[in-house]
């Protein structure tokens, strides 16, 4: 037996320095090695997170309980100074940024608690909310309100910043985190945080950092509890990480490099190739940040934490109102709580209520992104929602009258379809590099539709053309339909913890399925989230 050990370690060393080193392995090289990919970039789907994060969690339990925070703070400011990597070199820059609103949040916050004067506690909340958001309009879009003003009025401002969006990564989520967090102060509804090592890891706390879910402040209270070792959390944690990494390396990468040449030309192409990529755009953009979503959750559920669920089957809705509620429902409720309810919400009236609807989704547009392409795409979602609420006596008139509420399958089926159809139609606008390549993408959407559709050697041509067949496709559609029916048959229970009540047997070989399919079809080269973009 032990000759045999000693032949297969021989052949893995063999298979280290030919296949990854490139020379004689040792621990010397292993490391020149790591910091090599390290330097990169930190994110997910990188192998030195797989590598380091099993060694994390270990250390984290093995520590003792008052010196877990401080391990995790560690293990986060390492994991954002190398998410930050951008060009193959650090950018001391941005965590500096980010220890400077943490030091700012937690004084501000302190200092709300202790005043006594209203007027004193609003002036300290406004400069809360000021500070962060200079530095993210800042960052975001000075190169945007730029080109505006060049294009406009003939100036010739060039835009540049200090900070780069690329390497300025996770800034969007943690703004809102800090924000929301001195507001709950502001109102009442919890305690100052007065440890600043919990304050600072509740705005960089690895899991959510880049592309969240952001953080809501009763993450605090979790820091404070024991989180002793349970072998069930750790494994659903498992779980949920290795479904994440399917859909992202599986069907957002194989998916991402079939409907990218639509995008890039829309002009070259005719109707069905363009209707198709936007459809599958769609799926991309669901695979790759409910992805991300469950990683997340699932890093935090094997460090013991619990953290927001960010999706609820969003292409199931029945409408754009429950399309949001399921979809980035961490954004979407920090938008409703911190937004639409201090504007007015719904209670003055419909035009006010259209109008406190619109700004929270241009706002949430122009959040996304710096370019007019997001504002449109936020101002077709407000449009949907504020036309929605109009039109809701008119369409349960229409259903009476077609008798459509006697055939309630029928009628969620086609508001579900209605309802994806309209979403994946915005979607366009999301994805488009500029605002004219996505009208030219939608002018085009009919071009041929039909023709090619009906010939099956048109439909074979076209879907070459985009590389359906050298990308995987026939194996994508499998997995994206793989992906939906799990999902639908979870229900209301999270997969993770459905799955974890199956048979041995049956659970095991859903497990070497998912494996296999990441290694047969999963492209490994590192592509970043979409969302951290954001």
């Amino acid at each position: 037996m032990l000759q045999n050990f000693s032949q297969q370690a021989a052949e893995l060393q063999r298979f280290l320095e030919q296949e990854i080193f490139s020379q004689p392995f040792t621990a010397a090289t292993a490391l020149e090695w790591l910091k090599e990919q390290l330097s990169r970039g930190m994110s997910f789907n990188a192998l030195p997170f797989l590598l380091l994060f099993p060694i994390s969690v270990f250390l984290y339990y093995l520590l003792p309980r008052a010196a877990r925070v401080p391990w995790l703070l560690v293990c986060s400011y390492l994991f954002y100074w190398y998410a930050s990597y951008s060009g193959g070199k650090a950018h001391p820059q941005a965590l500096a940024v980010l220890v400077l609103l943490t030091l700012i949040t937690w004084l501000l916050g302190l200092a709300i608690s202790r005043s006594r004067r209203r007027r004193q506690r609003g002036l300290l909340l406004t400069i809360g909310i000021l500070a962060p958001l200079a530095m993210l309009l800042y960052v975001k879009y000075t190169a945007f309100f730029a080109s505006l003003l060049n294009s406009w009025f003939g100036c010739s401002f060039t835009g540049s910043t200090a900070l780069s969006p690329v390497w300025m990564v996770g800034l969007s989520f943690y703004t809102l985190t800090a924000i929301g967090y001195l507001i709950d102060l502001y109102r009442g509804e919890r305690q100052p945080e007065r440890n600043l090592i919990r304050c600072a890891l509740l705005l960089s706390f690895f899991p959510q950092i880049v592309s969240g879910p952001i953080a809501r402040s009763e993450l605090l209270d979790q820091m404070k509890q024991p989180h002793p070792y349970r072998e069930k959390q750790v494994s659903q944690g498992l779980r949920q990480m290795l479904w994440g990494y399917f859909k992202k390396l599986v069907i957002s990468e194989n998916a991402a490099a079939i409907l990218e040449p639509a995008f890039a030309m829309p002009q070259s192409y005719g109707g069905f190739v363009l209707v198709f990529s936007a459809l599958l755009y769609a799926v991309q953009l669901y695979a790759d940040f409910s992805g991300y979503s469950d990683i997340a959750l699932g890093a935090a559920r094997c460090l013991g934490f619990s953290l927001q669920e960010n999706f609820r089957r969003p292409y199931g809705a029945r409408s754009i109102g429950e399309f949001w509620d399921r979809w980035h429902i961490s954004l979407s409720s920090w938008f409703q709580r911190y937004l639409y309810i201090p504007l007015g919400g719904s209670r003055r009236g419909v035009a006010r209520t259209c109008r406190n609807t619109l700004i929270v989704f241009l706002v949430s547009g122009l959040w996304h992104g710096a370019g007019l392409t997001f504002l449109v795409w936020g101002l077709l979602h407000g449009l949907y929602n504020i036309v929605g609420r109009l039109t809701k006596p008119l369409r349960m008139t229409i259903n009476r009258a077609t008798r459509l509420v006697k055939l309630p399958a029928l009628h969620h089926f086609l508001q579900r379809v209605i309802t994806f159809c309209m979403v994946s139609f915005a979607w366009i606008f999301f994805r488009a590099e500029t605002l004219e390549a996505a009208f030219i993408f939608v002018n085009r959407m009919g071009s041929g539709l039909w023709a090619t559709l009906c010939s099956r050697t048109a439909l074979q041509s076209a879907l070459t053309n985009i590389g359906f067949y050298s990308n995987n496709g026939v194996p994508l559609l499998c997995a994206i339909a793989v992906m939906f029916l799990a999902e639908a048959m979870g229900g209301r229970t999270p997969l993770s913890e459905r799955v974890g009540r199956l048979p041995f047997l049956v659970r095991w070989s859903g497990y070497y399925l998912l494996l296999l399919g990441i290694l047969f079809f999963g492209v490994f080269d590192a592509t970043p989230f979409i969302y951290g973009q954001f």
